[in-house]
């Protein structure tokens, strides 16, 4: 046996401290988890939410009822074609951000200023908290003198009706909202008031307020207009007059005058002058040409054939006469010789008459020689007028430049003051006929019915709110419950473990009727073996608290060893099993090492823990597995699951066995609490056999159970088999 223990003991599976803090988390919160937590609270649950739906109704009945006025505005954004050719301001658009502008107008304070002073709501109580107050009235007039301390006894008066106004436009903007409807262009005006007749009042007057501001804001943007254009137009007009002054002097002082805009009396007269140059130039050459035609002719012999180049009627006239003569000579030739006294005279007629042309045709060479000079000296004085006329245009022109510079100038002003003088006659236009871009399409009707509060829907909605608020009361109570101390009473071997005086009377109660074993605690719902995770997961949940109730009371006294506890039933089902985990994990939770041996035939602890089990208590019996390597940990703490993996036709035989006794004495030494699942009474004798080993034995019965014949049976077959002590712990 000291072989057996050393063995064990070796692999360090009791060593002290063995046994580390688990660092698993808890599974998720499930619905399943929801429903029992609502099922376990509901009396809870249903007082929040009875509190909150009758605070709910005590309200809506409270509040006052709020009518609700609606006028609708739409921006127009078509444009008058004659009141609008020259607008000041542009027309409005029709973007989103346009129309939230006009709703910023719409809420604005200065527009609310307005519907206020039209409306005297400064002496309405609705809107001025101040009335049936008279301390009000002073605590404004002292609140002024702070503001201003240097003029109190003056504006005191003045300043307190200011905040008084002020206040009564804050308190009325509350009451009124804009907002747009849809894609449309359409704006409502909202305005509330304990009054019907007066929230439709309102919504209408602020809505003919809104319009009214449109044309105001037309008629303030032409008066500003008009009056910067008459301030800009006298002094143009002024800029102008000394701009042409300039332009004039500076043409006097530079003598530039011109015939017509962009062409000066100098530049025609140069081209006069230009023209003639050109024309005596070519009377020169004409008469050059002339001359030297005449000086060849008379050089070659051909006086008489001047005639070809200037016309003469008195060499045409010799010519004429000398060919008559030639004629005559002729005739005379044939009858006369050359000495005959009429051939001399004819001779004498001829040599007269080339005397003449002779003397003609020098008379013509001296005249084309002449007009050669008069037209050289000609042309010489039209060049030397070019020249003088060209100098001085060079000069003008280079005085012109500035000239036009200060022409431009006087040019732009003018141009300026003209679009001045055209844009002010359009604004004084203007002046007359001013449209709204906005109209009401849709005035505010007296309202009928409240529109605040709606009373149906705060209660209609405090049922949803009153049972969410009682589920989350429930939760936290669940939640921190565990920070309350559970007592017990040590002196009784009939303690009661939930800590509800309720439950405790209930067990009193069936101790006090019951003949058989103590009762040694009450436990709520262990009917399914996920109840045995409410130990870790809701550790203030009733379950949790008599698990670990029934631990204390379960534990070793003073001595040495663990305390070794046997659980059966009278029948089999999950809450054996279910509390055989819970009090694993809940003696592990006080800092016990603890040991949970699943001896019941269906093995229900085991799949629950869903420990890696891959040998069992049958192999470690018969040696096949140290105890080390047949120990699985629960993944959810650091308690170890001995399972029975493989199960014997004979499995009292096992149980009786002196191995079942050695492995009982080395859990009792090395851990210090050992849990054992020796499942029901009623499958066979095993569980008499197991709970022989064990220091109690808890017999697991349902309430409506406790007094039957099968309980007793059970019971009788414990004691005949020598179990240890017996105790009974009731399920519901």
């Amino acid at each position: 046996m000291s072989a057996y223990r050393s063995r064990e003991f070796a692999s360090g599976a009791f060593a002290p401290g063995g046994f580390a803090a688990p660092t698993h988390a808890p599974p998720p919160f499930q619905f399943a988890d929801f429903i029992r937590l609502v099922d376990a609270r509901r009396v809870l649950i249903l007082r929040v939410a009875l509190a909150t739906v009758l605070l709910a109704l005590a309200v809506a009945l409270a509040l006052p009822s709020v009518y609700a006025g609606s006028t609708v505005v739409m921006l127009d954004a078509r444009r008058n074609t004659v009141t609008d050719l020259s607008a000041v301001l542009s027309p409005l658009g029709s973007d989103p951000a346009s129309v939230q502008n006009q709703i910023q107008i719409i809420t604005s304070r200065d527009l609310a200023g307005d519907v206020v002073d039209r409306l005297k709501l400064i002496d309405d109580p609705e809107f001025n908290p101040a009335l049936g107050r008279p301390g009000m009235v002073q605590l404004l007039g002292e609140t002024a003198s702070l503001l201003n301390p240097g003029n109190w006894f003056v504006g005191e008066p003045a300043a307190a009706n200011g905040l008084l106004r002020d206040r009564v436009i804050e308190n009325f903007q509350r009451h009124v909202t804009a907002e747009v409807e849809g894609l449309s262009t359409a704006i409502t005006i909202n305005a509330t008031s304990r009054d019907p007749a007066k929230a439709a009042l309102i919504a209408n007057t602020m809505a003919d307020a809104y319009v009214k501001s449109e044309i105001i804001a037309k008629i303030s943007a032409t008066n500003a207009t008009t009056d910067w254009l008459n301030s800009r137009l006298h002094d143009l007009a002024q800029q102008l007059q000394v701009q042409e002054e300039a332009v004039q002097r500076y043409k006097a002082e530079h003598n530039l005058n011109d015939a017509s805009p962009g062409n000066s009396i100098l530049d025609q007269q140069m081209v006069g002058i230009s023209a003639q140059v050109v024309q005596a130039r070519s009377d020169l050459a004409e008469k050059q040409a002339i001359d030297e035609r005449i000086n060849r002719l008379v050089a070659s012999g051909n006086p008489a054939d001047v005639t070809q180049i200037v016309s003469s009627p008195l060499i045409v006239q010799l010519r004429t006469q000398e060919a008559a003569l030639v004629a005559q000579e002729g005739d005379l030739t044939s009858r006369y010789g050359p000495l005959h006294p009429k051939m001399q005279a004819m001779e004498e007629q001829k040599r007269d008459l080339d005397f003449k042309i002779a003397q003609e045709v020098g008379r013509l060479a001296a005249s084309a020689a002449n007009d050669v000079i008069t037209a050289k000296a000609h042309l010489a004085s039209l060049e030397t007028s070019l020249g003088g006329t060209e100098g001085t245009a060079r000069g003008q022109n280079m005085a012109r430049v500035q000239l036009q510079a200060m022409q431009s100038n006087a040019q732009s002003t003018r141009s300026m003051y003209e679009a001045f003088v055209q844009r002010l006659r359009q604004a004084q236009g203007q002046d007359e006929v001013q449209t709204p871009e906005s109209r009401i399409i849709s005035g505010a009707a007296v309202p009928l019915n409240p529109a605040a509060p709606r009373r149906g829907l705060i209660v209609a909605a405090s049922v949803p709110l009153g049972l969410l608020l009682g589920v989350l009361a429930a939760l936290l109570v669940e939640k921190f419950a565990a920070l309350m101390p559970v007592k017990a009473d040590s002196s009784s071997r009939a303690a009661i473990v939930p800590p509800m005086a309720r439950d405790a009377r209930r067990a009193q109660s069936a101790m006090a009727i019951s003949d058989g074993p103590p009762i040694l605690g009450e436990i709520n719902d262990p009917a399914q073996l996920r109840a045995a995770d409410f130990v870790l997961d809701y550790p203030a949940s009733k379950f949790s608290q008599a698990i670990a109730s029934l631990v204390r009371r379960l534990e070793a006294g003073p001595g040495s060893g663990a305390a070794i506890i046997a659980l059966t039933s009278a029948e089999d089902g999950e809450s054996r099993s279910a509390i055989a985990i819970g009090l694993a994990r809940g003696a592990c939770k006080l800092g016990k090492k603890t040991v949970l041996v699943d001896c019941a035939p269906a093995r229900a602890a085991a799949r629950a823990i869903k420990a890696p089990v891959k040998t069992g208590l049958y192999d470690v019996l018969t040696g096949a597995a140290s105890l080390n390597q047949a120990l699985a940990k629960d993944p959810r703490g650091p308690a170890q699951l001995l399972a029975t993996t493989r199960r014997p036709a004979n499995s009292a035989t096992m149980f009786a066995s002196h191995a079942m006794q050695r492995l009982v004495s080395v859990l009792r030494d090395g851990a210090d609490f050992v849990v054992i699942d020796c499942g029901p009474v009623s499958a066979g004798p095993e569980a008499g056999i197991i709970a022989r080993l064990a220091d109690a034995t808890i017999l697991v019965s349902k309430r409506q159970t406790l007094h039957s014949p099968l309980m007793a049976s059970a019971t009788r077959d414990l004691q005949s088999a020598n179990a240890a002590p017996i105790g009974v712990v009731i399920t519901r």
